[in-house]
């Protein structure tokens, strides 16, 4: 590719033209050949890019080497990866929601990966870095990208779009996350519709368990009825059938929505059910995402993050269990206004759970009954105390405590 081509994109200022191989933003990763793009503190890196074998540089500064001048370096990163995608022909899956977009993302992959070749983004990168920088990765090898789109504010999730462009787009659910920002649930909706703004077709497969998606026309409507699900049997594993064929899902009750979503995607692109099937059975919870951790005590981890909706369908798993328990919660953040009203009313699934002590952190826990800790340390050794064997630790907070550290200490 030409330095030029990409200056057409960016109508920025080229001191020189220059053929180049790949487009990287992290100074390490530069090969020999490769262009580098500046963003944020990477200005603090051109020369260690350029001693790596950059041969061309996009930063928002003049250079005497081959180089394009951008006023916004992360601006022009959205403006290449949309021209990326528009090179390549092939569908495109987006996927938001308040809860359950990295979980559906990687379930869609794995079902989808039975037939194709995919390209996912890594992690959870769903934002105006993250989903450029998946792009960038785009080639004719791939046959379909699966990617998730993340907001806190309107116009994002339509920024977004119109970079990828989707073929099809999916939304899990509407929850209450970064309801502080939105200030309602309505406007949640809002905003994750904007998802549609990047489409030429309106192909959008939604969560019909979900009581405001449920009323969207013209969608592809997604739950146990549509798919004829049966025999659904729930716990620590879930099972149910379709049709003649059996799914053994290795996770917890209030991600099957978005296992279900998985399924008929992979129906979308016509995969085999029995393959649909042992793509599910391979899925393993992500690290922090309710991820079990077996010692002498079972240690449910996740710490990721914490919104209304998940907390309650993680709670929804203990209040079946008769073994003592343990459950360490932090605040859930971004719930602006409404931030006591939540936390408030997660006492009312708490009742439920018995045999149980609460440990908590943060400002807005004191809502909540349990012991109030000013510190991990504090919790750490309160379980170190206390804990025995068979006693389960299920940890929830939103990622500002760094609850994760808690399952390496205990």
């Amino acid at each position: 590719m030409k330095l030029s081509e990409i200056n057409k994109i960016l109508s920025g200022q080229i001191n020189e033209d220059i053929t180049f191989n790949k487009i990287r933003t992290s100074s390490k990763e530069i090969e020999k050949g490769d262009l580098f793009l500046a963003i944020n503190k990477g200005h603090d890196y051109i020369n260690e890019a350029i001693k790596n074998g950059a041969v061309a540089i996009i930063c928002e500064k003049y250079l005497d080497i081959p180089s394009i001048k951008v006023d916004d370096s992360i601006l022009a990163l959205g403006q290449i990866a949309h021209y990326i995608r528009s090179l390549y022909n092939i569908p495109l899956i987006a996927i938001t929601g308040s809860v359950g977009k990295t979980t559906t993302k990687e379930l869609i992959y794995l079902v989808l990966s039975k037939k194709y070749k995919v390209l996912k983004s890594n992690k959870n990168q769903n934002n105006h870095i993250g989903l450029p920088l998946t792009l960038l990765n785009l080639d004719e090898t791939y046959d379909i990208v699966v990617t998730e789109l993340g907001m806190n504010h309107f116009n994002e999730i339509s920024y977004l779009s119109k970079i990828c462009n989707p073929n099809y787009a999916i939304i899990t659910n509407i929850g209450t996350a970064h309801i502080g920002n939105l200030g309602s649930k309505k406007n949640i909706l809002k905003a994750k519709l904007e998802i549609l703004d990047g489409m030429n077709e309106k192909k959008l497969i939604i969560n019909n368990e979900d009581k405001y998606l449920k009323k969207i026309k013209n969608t592809i409507k997604v739950d146990t009825k549509s798919l004829n699900i049966k025999n659904i049997k729930y716990g620590f594993i879930q099972k149910f059938d379709i049709e003649n064929v059996h799914f053994v899902f290795n996770s917890f009750k209030h991600l099957l929505n978005d296992v279900y979503i998985a399924i008929k995607v992979g129906l979308l692109f016509n995969i085999d059910l029995s393959l649909i099937s042992e793509a599910i059975s391979e899925y393993q919870t992500m690290d922090g995402r309710l991820n079990i951790i077996n010692k002498e005590y079972k240690i449910i981890d996740d710490s990721y993050n914490s919104s209304y909706e998940a907390l309650i369908g993680g709670l929804d798993i203990l209040k079946n269990e008769s073994n003592k328990k343990f459950i360490i919660l932090g605040d859930m953040l971004e719930l602006g206004k409404y931030s006591i009203k939540y936390h408030k009313k997660i006492n009312k699934y708490l009742n439920k759970v018995k045999n149980k002590e609460v440990l908590l952190i943060g400002n807005y826990t004191k809502f909540i009954k349990g012991i109030h800790f000013d510190s991990i340390d504090d919790i750490i050794g309160y379980l170190k105390s206390n804990i025995k064997e068979n006693d389960i630790v299920y940890i929830k907070g939103s990622r500002k405590f760094n609850l994760d550290k808690i399952k390496t200490r205990i």
